[in-house]
């Protein structure tokens, strides 16, 4: 009798425990604003955003941007001629998406939509300076299976 008593008060503690954990569960669920924070991942700005918080943000993206570009041109020994034409490409894409976070930070405040416009511009102007510097020609040389040039005379 000890045993079905213990199976009983286990079971009503179960359905208990169940009764109170629905509808808080659902509770926690119908809050929107707790609910899209973590949709959104870690890590995530919020907005609208202090035009001096994001501004310093680009400048370390920036930053970090220029200091692999140098790092690349090191390790792959890259001709100083050809690094004075890398630098100046860059700090004209730069100055490009620094103007376009000065224009959007006019009124001290940076919206989602001016942040996207931003990063809208920063990518295009890699892509621009991608076939600038011929940077896309290995990628559509090995979809279309063919050496790349200075190799191809090499051999």
């Amino acid at each position: 009798m000890n045993k079905l008593a213990r199976i009983a008060s286990m079971f009503a503690a179960v359905a208990a425990l169940a009764a109170v954990a629905a509808p808080a569960a659902a509770a926690a669920e119908g809050t929107p604003t707790e609910a899209a924070h973590h949709r959104r991942g870690k890590g995530r700005h919020q907005f609208p955003q202090d035009a001096a918080k994001f501004s310093k943000r680009v400048d370390e993206k920036i930053a970090n941007q220029r200091a692999k570009v140098e790092a690349k041109m090191e390790k792959r020994g890259v001709p100083a001629a050809r690094r004075v034409e890398v630098r100046k490409a860059l700090d004209d894409v730069q100055a490009k998406v620094r103007a376009a976070v000065a224009k959007a930070a006019k009124d001290g405040v940076i919206t989602q939509e001016e942040a996207k416009q931003v990063r809208k511009l920063a990518r295009e102007a890699r892509k621009v300076i991608a076939e600038q510097l011929g940077l896309g020609k290995k990628r559509e040389n090995r979809e279309k299976g063919t050496k790349h040039p200075a190799r191809a005379q090499a051999a």
